[in-house]
């Protein structure tokens, strides 16, 4: 075993000596059996920054809360338009999917919520008035219209679920 002292200085002027132990290796770079690959400060660095994106960049948006999302709110569109065929039916199934996956989902996934209201209602209003979007020229308005109709109703549904499950999970 090789052996390094270092000294340190604190802020009161004190010394105080602190050892450091190194394991034992061959030239080979082998320490004490275990085989550990060199890195730079710049790999490390890379990796740092890699992470942090990442990190980041899934705290912004979830691609799986998105999934689970879509698929919830999907049913819900199918459902209300299948079973009561009135106007505006499914965005009353996207408000209802929202609302539950607000309520079971710990953290705010707002974002998440109105890319697949968003989206789910701008396709199936788009398969609603493919005819129109193709000929008439102005589907393409309702589908935006639609899109931004089923967003609203997704950040509408996920904000009241998260407020009921706060409001049921508070102390008095």
């Amino acid at each position: 075993m090789s052996r390094d002292r270092t000294t340190t200085r604190d802020r009161s002027g004190d010394v105080s000596e602190e050892s450091l132990e190194f394991g034992t290796g061959d030239a080979l770079g082998d320490a004490g059996g275990a085989e550990t690959p060199e890195t730079t400060d710049a790999d490390r660095t890379d990796a740092g920054l890699t992470g942090r994106a990442k990190s980041k960049a899934t705290s912004l948006f979830s691609p799986r809360s998105f999934l689970i999302a879509f698929a919830l709110i999907a049913v819900g569109l199918f459902a209300t338009s299948t079973f009561l065929p009135l106007p505006g039916a499914g965005l009353v199934g996207v408000f209802a999917a929202a609302f539950l996956f607000g309520f079971v989902v710990n953290e705010r996934r707002y974002a998440e919520v109105a890319a697949a209201g968003g989206g789910a209602v701008a396709a199936s209003t788009f398969l609603d008035f493919a005819v129109v979007a193709v000929l008439g020229g102005f589907g393409i308005s309702l589908t935006i219209l639609g899109g931004l109709g089923g967003a609203a109703a997704g950040l509408l549904g996920a904000y009241f679920g998260r407020d009921l499950r706060d409001g049921l999970t508070r102390e008095i």
